[in-house]
């Protein structure tokens, strides 16, 4: 599988889990973004920022914010669906079509991850080609501008991935997803779920 992109596969690893194994790729990934002529010099100071955060921060204290600014509500998750499908059967229905487009491209899904996992979905945007890259990130720039604009409201090292992503994407005529949801409807959804949630539906 050839990797077309490698800025798109390295701003998805940001976004990763922070374990020892992503921080000690900071060096690499550092490399490949400050290489990159088409991320605009205004927007590298921040994700120098970001990666110096990644490299300085106690690693417990990393995990921890990493929990907290993705995992504690859904705001600012990392899954797309989320922010314009909600928990509907129509979220299922998306992931399976991205899963779909995921394997004609070569890309597997590790165990137990979401096909609309922003990793996941920047690693596919890496290997298909520029144009089909545009339109997919195309399609979901109102998601993931939304994101970024929520991280940087909360002061989170992690927005400076977002305005990065969206300058590999192709401006669409046509909204092929819903509206995103306001912040407070998704935070409120979020608090009223039972403890252990429930499963989405259409998801293999």
């Amino acid at each position: 599988m050839t990797v077309v992109n490698i800025s798109l596969k390295a701003l998805g690893a940001l976004l990763t889990y922070p374990d020892p194994t992503l921080v000690a790729a900071v060096p690499e990934l550092r490399q490949a973004l400050e290489n990159d002529p088409e991320i605009p010099s205004v927007l590298k100071p921040r994700l120098r920022s970001l990666l110096d955060y990644l490299q300085a921060t106690d690693p417990f204290e990393l995990e921890e914010a990493y929990v907290s600014q993705f995992d504690t509500g859904r705001s600012t998750s990392l899954h797309l669906f989320e922010h314009v499908h909600g928990e509907s059967k129509d979220r299922g229905q998306a992931m399976v079509d991205l899963k779909t487009h995921y394997e004609q491209a070569g890309l597997n899904l590790v165990p137990e991850e979401l096909p609309d996992f922003i990793p996941a979905f920047l690693e596919f945007c890496s290997v298909v080609e520029p144009s089909v890259a545009g339109e997919f990130l195309g399609d979901c720039q109102p998601i993931l501008q939304a994101i970024g604009e929520r991280l940087a409201k909360k002061d989170s090292p992690w927005a400076a991935v977002f305005p990065v992503v969206q300058i590999y994407a192709h401006p669409t005529l046509e909204d092929k997803l819903p509206a995103v949801r306001p912040e407070s409807d998704l935070d409120t959804e979020w608090a009223e779920e039972p403890a252990f949630g429930h499963p989405v539906q259409g998801v293999c």
